[in-house]
């Protein structure tokens, strides 16, 4: 599959590394990417963590902790906390 990107828009607020970084590439879905503000939160798969992710962010800032510090490369979430 190939993709052509039309135009690059800015996002209003930017998303932050939280002391992580992506080694090579990520892919998340566009309902996520549209309400991360952590790098982190982008490795959010499964509809489990999302839901945990998103009653967590309704009592304020989460963190999102990963089994590795490159996001890409982590395997599983090791917890969604209140930060």
């Amino acid at each position: 599959m190939k993709f052509t990107v039309e135009k690059w828009v800015k996002r209003d607020t930017p998303i932050v590394s939280g002391g992580r970084g992506i080694y090579t590439l990520l892919y998340t879905s566009k309902y996520v990417f549209d309400r991360a503000l952590e790098i982190a939160e982008l490795k959010l798969n499964t509809e489990e963590d999302i839901r945990q992710w998103r009653e967590q962010r309704r009592l304020g800032r989460v963190k999102v902790e990963l089994d590795h510090e490159q996001v890409n490369l982590a395997s599983r979430i090791v917890g969604i906390t209140e930060s």
